[in-house]
């Protein structure tokens, strides 16, 4: 809380101003989001793996030359090809709650 009296004292030395410090210690709420956001991950990328698998077996039965033959092979790759995006904004996603970007713009 900021009193009226902790603006007029002037910083001293060792004060530093950091507004995204690391955090080291975790506090239950960003222990939740990180499983959340973990949980989230996962479970994203176990539907995408679930999804190419049925369009492969769908395509097994398909003319190999035919249009929609191609169109599912498209769409498969495009579903293993924004598996490793899934992990990259995870990463982000985990440093933000390390970070406690959050926490800070919640006091706002």
């Amino acid at each position: 809380i900021v009193t009226l009296e902790t603006m007029r004292s002037p910083m001293r030395a060792n004060d530093t101003v950091r507004p995204f410090q690391q955090h080291t210690d975790d506090s239950p709420s960003q222990s939740a989001r990180r499983k959340n956001a973990i949980l989230g991950a996962l479970s994203s990328t176990l539907l995408r793996l679930t999804s190419v698998v049925v369009l492969l077996w769908l395509r097994a039965g398909m003319e190999p030359g035919s249009f929609l033959s191609r169109l599912t092979l498209l769409l498969i790759v495009l579903g293993i090809g924004s598996i490793p995006f899934i992990w990259i904004s995870l990463k982000t996603r985990l440093k933000e709650i390390q970070g406690g970007e959050e926490d800070a713009a919640a006091q706002y």
